[in-house]
């Protein structure tokens, strides 16, 4: 929009002398501007598509729901985030906060069986099928966070703890970015600020997103009175049996799905 303002004869000289002096600021301005309204733009596009994870990527994320043998029903419906970025592509990636959906297949006592079938973000939804990798229960997941040794006594930042993933790996970062080492000293991934990622197996190979876990996490970690019956797949369930009636899985609880065909 371009505004006019009629100047009194008095104003005119001094006007002309702002507005030569404005000029080159005007420029830059305009420049920065532009490239804000281009980059939202390129922003937008590279959001309008969910790209669908190819078969062998992991899925970390982190339960929204609690889930309870007097609580849940069948065919309720449960949901949980990506707890980090992960690759699906050379240059595409799946955003953190992404939601995993799907519903409770059958709930006794004795065991639960969900199904997680939708991966959703911004409006899009596209089917996906998982299967059960590594379970870490709530404390555990809060207990990854923490540096090594309990407490921060000397460091003050996130950003450069060294901390243990849920199944042993340890990652030690400087502001963000780290390697990733296994309980014998090898390094088997790295750590940036999106998040916590095994090695590529080769070349070709993508990184695999970790979230808490360790490079080798299986089955269930700090969630009592359950186990893993089947880790599900295409259209099967995870079921998880129960050794007491009493089993709960809190929100916040962290699951590693791996994605098939």
């Amino acid at each position: 929009m371009i505004r006019m303002v009629l100047l009194d004869p008095e104003n005119r000289r001094r006007t002309r002398l702002a507005r030569s002096s404005a000029k080159p600021l005007l420029s830059v301005r305009l420049i920065f501007a532009l490239v804000l309204a281009a980059a939202a733009t390129t922003f937008a596009e590279d959001k309008k598509d969910l790209a669908p994870p190819p078969p062998g990527a992991t899925l970390p994320v982190i339960l929204n729901e609690t889930l309870k043998a007097d609580k849940l029903r069948a065919d309720q419906s449960i949901s949980a985030d990506l707890a980090q970025t992960v690759p699906l592509a050379k240059d595409v990636v799946l955003p953190a906060q992404a939601r995993l959906e799907g519903r409770v297949v059958k709930v006794s006592r004795s065991g639960v069986s969900f199904l997680f079938d939708r991966l959703s973000w911004q409006g899009s939804t596209i089917p996906v099928h998982v299967r059960l990798v590594a379970a870490a229960g709530m404390m555990s997941v809060s207990d990854a966070g923490l540096p090594v040794g309990g407490t921060d006594r000397s460091v003050s930042s996130p950003g450069d703890y060294t901390t243990h993933q849920v199944g042993g790996d340890e990652v030690m970062r400087s502001n963000w970015s780290g390697k990733v080492y296994d309980q014998r000293g090898a390094v088997v991934g790295f750590a940036n600020y999106s998040g916590v990622y095994k090695n590529p197996a080769g070349p070709a190979e993508l990184p695999h997103a970790m979230g808490v876990f360790s490079t080798t996490a299986s089955g269930l970690y700090g969630i009592g009175n359950l186990s893993v019956a089947s880790p599900g797949g295409a259209g099967k369930p995870i079921k998880l049996k129960a050794t007491k009636s009493d089993w709960t899985i809190r929100s916040g609880s962290a699951l590693l799905l791996e994605v098939v065909p």
